[in-house]
């Protein structure tokens, strides 16, 4: 989609949709003045602190932060992109939507003849990996080795329903000549990665002999499959997908499109290995559980996390290998601001063993005892080394590029503290190491503490309320803007939020548009998000804006005053004192004029 056709979608839907409306299916709603409040969906609260304001459709909220229009509540929520969300809305407000024309299967042409483009494309991938869900579905019943795998396995019916668990039959064509016979051209077959063609050979299926558990995107569709060999000379034991326009191996978390409900519910992400660990956890009644699909933990399932939890589990086997991935899953946590707790399994136990001997109470009371990711990291290294002084800095220097990802300050000082106390080391020691530490990596020397280039935005009360006052009523800007030019305001913030204000005003004769004029500055669109649900009272409004616009007056000529006299206190030349002296008078003058409540 190119900006225009966001800009124009995103209004006609804005539009026809009630913010309030979509809001409401999530959080209760109860009208507030101009606002209405609730409790967060996005973190567990007690009190109400999530605001939306309808007029503006927007919303924020005061306790965790977050704050958007209509289209990223969706996303947030949903967990999908704006597109997605986009074509959500428009299909609930009735609003038609620029789409390529679906063509027959029978000699479409490829994407590069011009005659369709890359999101038609994906569209007919999902149709055939929904087709294929439900071939390997079927084909459980036809197949006892199938159905007593996942008996034994413990998975009730219902669970293999819900889930689509399948089998793939023991010959080379069977849903090859099934797609086939539903009009599937074999070229749209094999790229997605369900059949095989080698030069000089027939095409057969990838998956043969084998349970197949379909993998989802966070909108439940099925991108991918993954095929448990039946036989016991299966070769791989597990067989993925092929990567594809639909499937990134690193980008699926299994189940995660199923727990979102319960992560927002409990807080927190748990994070297992394998399939069976996430199934019979949910089966168990566990269900903020994901699992990393056939592949080690990357930064990609880390992003996924980020985005549907702020405190994540690892739970992971207890031998050698299990805490060896904790240990790697911690350090690619490390950069984004997660509370990350670890947990390790006593023998060698997974989930799936555990919950079935122990039970789902008793798996509850360990996940109560995880531990925190790094005091996992630093135990561990100490375990593991030899207690000399060789072997405790050989532990300091691997874990300070753990200290160097974390972005918080007293959470990487802890950290450091911690560190040096179980070492048996000076914290300067420790300290020294950090502050010359730089990434092998990267070709150029790195600061020794990241920037953190998302921290809240902090304006001024007064600069605070003269915006507030005016996206409470956008007609008061005509008023304002006689008085108010950017520059008056001395808080750069404030001054950017107010110029990106007039110019919204100007191009639609309202602020409805606000946060889209924001551009791509998150931070900023939080803080006008703020701004737009702050309580401010309508009554004697715009006497208030008067002597706010005063305030600011008589703030900005008493600085500039001031900075004049500080030039004077150190020229000597006459010329030049002559020309600040002027200036002196008039901002004096200016000082004398700028209070309108006179």
């Amino acid at each position: 989609m190119n900006p225009k056709y966001n800009d124009d979608a995103k209004e006609r839907v804005r539009q026809r949709v009630d913010i309030a409306a979509v809001v409401g299916r999530y959080v209760n709603l109860k009208q507030r003045g101009r606002v209405m409040v609730g409790l967060c969906p996005f973190h567990k609260e007690k009190s109400p602190s999530f605001q939306v304001n309808p007029d503006m459709g927007v919303y924020y909220c005061f306790g965790c932060g977050k704050g958007g229009d209509l289209f990223s509540f969706v996303e947030e929520m949903e967990g999908v992109g704006f597109r997605e969300a986009l074509e959500m809305l428009a299909d609930e407000a009735g609003v038609e939507l620029p789409r390529y024309e679906r063509r027959e299967w029978p000699g479409e042409p490829p994407p590069e003849a011009g005659g369709r483009g890359a999101g038609a494309v994906k569209a007919d991938l999902l149709d055939i990996h929904k087709l294929a869900a439900e071939f390997y579905y079927k084909s459980v019943k036809s197949n006892p080795q199938a159905v007593n795998y996942f008996k034994s396995r413990g998975l009730s019916a219902e669970t293999v329903k819900e889930f689509g668990l399948g089998y793939a039959p023991e010959g080379w064509d069977g849903l090859l000549n099934y797609l086939l016979g539903k009009k599937i051209p074999l070229q749209k077959i094999i790229e997605c990665g369900l059949a095989v063609s080698k030069e000089g050979g027939q095409p057969y299926d990838r998956f043969r002999n084998r349970v197949i558990f379909p993998l989802c995107d966070l909108s439940g569709r099925v991108i991918a499959f993954a095929g448990r060999g039946l036989s016991a000379d299966a070769q791989p034991k597990y067989l993925n997908s092929s990567e594809s326009a639909l499937y990134k191996k690193s980008n699926v978390l299994y189940g995660l499109h199923k727990a979102r409900d319960g992560i927002r519910e409990l807080g927190y992400v748990i994070i297992v290995e394998g399939y069976m660990d996430y199934l019979t956890l949910y089966q168990a009644g566990i269900r903020n559980a994901a699992a990393a699909s056939g592949t080690a933990f990357t930064e990609e399932h880390a992003h996924l996390i980020k985005r549907v939890a702020g405190k994540a589990t690892l739970v992971f086997d207890g031998d050698r290998a299990g805490l060896s991935a904790a240990q790697r899953a911690a350090f690619i946590l490390a950069p984004l601001d997660l509370q990350v707790s670890i947990l390790a399994l006593p023998g060698d136990d997974d989930p799936d063993s555990f919950v079935k001997r122990e039970g789902s109470d008793a798996f509850r009371s360990l996940l109560d005892k995880a531990r925190p990711a790094a005091d996992f990291l630093i135990d561990k290294l100490i375990s593991e080394s030899d207690g000399s002084p060789y072997g405790r800095s050989k532990v300091i220097d691997e874990l300070i590029p753990y200290a160097y990802a974390l972005n918080d300050d007293v959470v990487r000082g802890n950290f450091l503290d911690r560190l040096a106390q179980r070492a048996r080391v000076d914290r300067r020691i420790v300290v020294n190491k950090f502050n010359n530490y730089r990434p092998s990596s990267s070709g150029e020397a790195q600061p020794a503490v990241p920037v953190n280039s998302d921290k809240p935005i902090v304006v001024g009360t007064l600069e605070e309320g003269f915006l507030s006052a005016l996206i409470a009523a956008p007609k008061l800007i005509a008023t304002a803007r006689q008085f108010i030019s950017p520059e008056i305001l001395t808080d750069p913030v404030a001054e950017n939020i107010y110029s990106i204000m007039l110019g919204a005003y100007d191009r639609d004769g309202g602020l409805e548009g606000l946060l889209d004029a924001c551009g791509g500055d998150e931070p900023l669109k939080r803080f006008v998000s703020k701004l737009s649900v702050t309580s401010v009272p309508l009554e004697h409004l715009e006497d208030e804006l008067v002597q706010k616009i005063s305030i600011l007056r008589q703030k900005y000529f008493k600085a500039r005053i001031a900075d004049v006299r500080a030039e004077l206190s150190v020229c000597s030349a006459a010329e030049e004192r002559e020309r600040l002296l002027e200036r002196l008078r008039d901002y004096g003058e200016q000082l004398k004029e700028s209070d309108l409540r006179e």
